[in-house]
């Protein structure tokens, strides 16, 4: 399968998360209604939830538009080097909010449930993990961006 291009793999991954994107957006909106109509109340993770929520949010705009200038057959673009800074930024807010997320289980609510507590912190290191790689492509495509514009330069 193509990868670049109007039928390539960008767009189909673009639109997938066009439908992430705005299937979260309703889902941040409609939670506490649907918790209230099933009994559930929100609990202290619930402020950890919704920025949580709005940080991924960020991230997946993020990737379509990085998708979206796949779909335009122009990959190394400066545009792309920010948005996976920016992806990167969002991926490191998400993991100290998971980190934020587990000292309020442990430390203030007092609870250690061990499945839990794996959770929350499988989640913090994987997002810190992310966050690094996200940086690390980023100064690679920068690098590739100039050296595509100095060949543009030369030819």
């Amino acid at each position: 399968m193509k990868i670049l291009g109007e039928n390539g793999l960008g767009k189909v991954l673009k639109l997938f998360l066009q439908i992430c994107f705005f299937g979260g957006i309703i889902v941040l909106i409609i939670l506490p209604f649907l918790l209230q109509m099933v009994g559930l109340h929100l609990n202290a993770s619930a402020f950890i939830i919704y920025p949580n929520g709005i940080a991924l949010l960020v991230i997946a705009y993020q990737f379509i538009g990085l998708f979206d200038s796949l779909k335009k057959n122009n990959p190394f673009c400066m545009e792309n080097v920010k948005r996976l800074k920016n992806a990167g930024i969002a991926s490191l807010a998400e993991a100290l909010l998971w980190g934020m997320d587990l000292f309020v289980q442990t430390v203030l609510v007092k609870s250690f449930e061990p499945i839990s507590i794996l959770v929350l912190l499988f989640m913090f290191i994987l997002f810190i993990g992310v966050a690094i790689a996200l940086y690390i492509l980023s100064e690679l495509l920068k690098q590739a961006t100039n050296y595509k514009e100095e060949n543009e330069l030369t030819i």
